[in-house]
């Protein structure tokens, strides 16, 4: 069923209440494989009712992740430009912690960096090349994702209403963005997976990520009634390809120099 208008509040929140429950059950997005499809101002508002639903029962949430930001991840996942979801206090873990794979639907992760702001952005922090004065900490992430799509082909509205297929993130240490105004040596990262390297992306395109993602989720936040705030984390996307975590392992994101977070993976 297409729908070509907006739908109505209470279908939202009846979409909401099943969306919410398919996830706590580790089934995300069963509305999908019924040929639900949506557009992405609905798809939206349906991500926003379900955070309503868990900040209701006592969830926080930290920040925004923004996804699809790169060539590499728009050709495997479908879609031609950036989405958003939210982060929660609950699925945030400390470098290190060792994570059940059955706790994730076909787990798959991204290695990419990560921002905690010092102040709402202002457009102005985007005129230079440097890490946007907004920021004050970089760091290294490892993102965990519900690698599940259910319809037919896969779609932004799919995307968007499942949270960007966001499930959690194992975060390291990072360093202070004033260490950083000016990267001297050309930046890199590297993904480890039992110390075997699987991706790796190096160059300026870590830093232009970082600012391009904060200023459209900017834009983003602004149209939709929402604010950057400080000490929010955003997670501004990978260059790599999303990575199929199929059987145990560690994973480890190695950056240069921003750190590095390593995460352990069990049944």
């Amino acid at each position: 069923m297409e729908h070509n208008n907006l739908l109505s509040d209470s279908f939202i929140r009846e979409l909401a209440v099943r969306q919410l429950a398919d996830y706590d059950t580790c089934q995300p997005g069963t509305l999908f494989a019924e040929e639900l499809k949506l557009c992405v101002i609905d798809a939206y508002r349906l991500q926003s009712a379900v955070a309503q639903m868990r900040i209701a029962r006592g969830e926080r949430t930290i920040g925004y992740k923004v996804g699809c930001t790169s060539p590499t991840i728009r050709k495997q996942l479908g879609i031609d430009h950036s989405i958003t979801g939210r982060l929660y206090e609950s699925e945030c873990y400390p470098s290190r912690s060792v994570l059940s794979r059955q706790q994730f639907a076909n787990l798959a992760i991204e290695g990419e960096l990560a921002v905690e702001l010092s102040r709402t952005p202002i457009p102005e922090d985007f005129n230079s090349s440097a890490i946007p004065a907004c920021v004050s900490r970089v760091f290294p992430v490892i993102e965990l994702h519900n690698h599940v799509i259910r319809g037919e082909s896969p779609s932004a509205g799919e995307l968007i209403a499942n949270n960007a297929i966001h499930a959690g993130f194992v975060q390291g240490g990072g360093i202070l963005s004033g260490q950083v105004t000016d990267v001297e040596d050309e930046p890199w990262l590297q993904i480890f997976a039992d110390d075997e390297l699987i991706a790796a992306c190096k160059g300026i395109q870590l830093i232009r990520t970082i600012r391009s993602s904060l200023r459209w989720l900017l834009t983003h936040t602004n149209q939709i009634g929402e604010q950057l705030q400080a000490g929010q984390i955003v997670l501004t996307g990978s260059i790599p390809q999303l990575v199929p975590v199929r059987e145990n392992c560690q994973i480890k994101v190695v950056t240069h120099p921003f750190d590095s977070v390593d995460v352990e993976f069990i049944d």
